[in-house]
């Protein structure tokens, strides 16, 4: 071939490729632009299970971290023997029932008899409780006999307290009150039953009782007495 023949056709080929990449580059949608779409697309990475399958799995939180279990009721395992701190303070106390290993429920009663005819009183002693230990009375029931038309003039529970300061008071009177219930010619029922929150204490010292007092009016003929039933439990002091 001449060299004028390998120039001119040096030159057609050069033409032919340049047209080439004018096209691609100027049409609708460049062959660059479309590879690189297709790139962008298949970077989108779908989502992966993952198993851990190393049982235990230490993990070690710090800090005050917001841990939210939204898989239904997980089920957690404590193993070992943790240490589990209860906050509690005189503004925002965590209520305990101290005293329930030590309660001892108790049922008590006692007739005061007939009044004496100078001052018209009568008493006897409910329960005794003992050294160094409590007694917390939740229920009350009583049952008098008096005179037809007479009431009664005083009825008190009287409940020791063991001082918690010198001169301190040794007991607290809760004051009853009767209604009359049955009555004839001679004779008036009279009765009460009634919730109630006493608290009573022995000293170390020793013992004391929780008593019952009863006056009604001596002129008057007998029978005048009255029955009366605690009941409620004894703690330790």
């Amino acid at each position: 071939m001449s060299p004028l023949r390998k120039i001119l056709s040096l030159s057609v080929g050069l033409v032919v490729l340049g047209t080439l990449l004018i096209v691609i580059n100027t049409g609708t949608g460049s062959a660059q632009s479309v590879r690189l779409n297709s790139m962008a697309a298949a970077t989108t990475i779908p989502a992966i299970p993952v198993t851990v399958t190393n049982n235990p799995l230490p993990v070690s939180i710090s800090g005050t971290p917001n841990v939210n279990a939204n898989i239904g009721t997980p089920t957690v395992n404590i193993n070992g023997t943790p240490t589990v701190n209860v906050n509690s303070s005189a503004t925002s106390p965590v209520y305990v029932d101290a005293d329930r290993s030590a309660r001892n429920g108790f049922n008590s009663s006692c007739f005061t008899g007939n009044i004496e005819p100078v001052n018209g009183q009568a008493s006897c002693s409910l329960l005794t409780i003992p050294a160094g230990r409590q007694v917390v009375i939740e229920t009350i029931s009583c049952q008098a006999e008096l005179y037809a038309g007479h009431g009664p003039g005083d009825v008190q529970l009287i409940v020791p307290n063991t001082p918690f300061t010198a001169g301190g008071p040794d007991h607290v009177s809760h004051l009853l009150t009767l209604t009359k219930q049955a009555g004839d010619a001679t004779l008036d029922i009279w009765r009460m039953t009634s919730p109630l929150r006493a608290y009573g204490s022995a000293p170390a010292q020793g013992s004391v009782d929780v008593g019952l007092f009863f006056r009604a009016d001596p002129t008057l003929p007998n029978p005048q007495g009255i029955l009366c039933t605690i009941s409620g439990y004894e703690v330790g002091q």
